[in-house]
């Protein structure tokens, strides 16, 4: 897979940079081994950066990598190069086949029915927010899966797409149709309408309809 080798080269990069920060481990005078801290900073950004994007801020190497790779020193460094080791062995595995795909599916398909019990008691406005916060997820999961980047780069800052455009750029790499495409506009649309608090403008048919048909959509669409 393309952009599986694709994200394991990006990791073995950051890991290289994690050992290029140890190589400057030095003493100080309470024989405390240090390493140079801009660039050990540098190091913690971009696996935390690296790790957040691909496994998710909840995942354990995001938290470990967070909480435990805190300060300069040589054996914290070590630990940061562990643990990016670690999920370099996970992607190998065929990770964003497996957990990164079929279980992510299982748990946003759950969601749905989440969305589809508000829309029967009569809150299709809460059914929108839930059905549109899933359909961003999916799209998320979709574009890193394909090699299409989340972020814009703004003034030298990470920005995250919205669902516009990274639906755009997904139909414009063939990932779906352009039914499929219209389809997840509308979606959007009526996604931001529920979030702005335009609960007047959402028809309850819509959102019956946005619910049934995300449902074959999410089941059909392959990483």
């Amino acid at each position: 897979m393309k952009n599986q080798d694709e994200l394991i080269a990006q990791a073995n990069a950051i890991l290289t940079m994690g050992e290029k920060v140890l190589a400057t481990e030095t003493s100080d005078t309470q024989s405390k081994s240090l390493v140079n801290e801009e660039k050990f900073h540098d190091f913690r950004i971009s696996a935390l950066s690296f790790l957040g994007r691909v496994f998710g801020e909840g995942s354990i190497y995001y938290e470990s990598f967070r909480t435990e790779v805190i300060h300069h020193t040589a054996s914290r460094t070590r630990r940061g190069i562990g643990m990016l080791a670690a999920a370099i062995r996970e992607l190998q595995g065929e990770w964003l086949a497996t957990t990164g795909g079929a279980i992510s599916r299982d748990i946003l398909l759950e969601m749905l029915r989440l969305a589809r019990m508000h829309y029967e008691q009569d809150n299709p406005w809460a059914a929108a927010v839930i059905a549109g916060a899933i359909l961003e997820t999916e799209l998320r999961s979709l574009c890193l899966a394909r090699g299409i980047p989340l972020n814009n780069e703004i003034q030298g800052k990470a920005v995250p797409k919205k669902g516009l455009q990274l639906t755009g750029e997904a139909y414009k790499k063939k990932l779906y149709d352009r039914q499929d495409n219209k389809a997840v506009i509308a979606w959007l649309e009526l996604y931001d309408a529920a979030v702005k608090g335009a609960g007047d403008s959402i028809a309850g048919d819509q959102v019956k309809s946005m619910l049934n048909q995300m449902q074959a959509f999410l089941t059909k669409i392959k990483y």
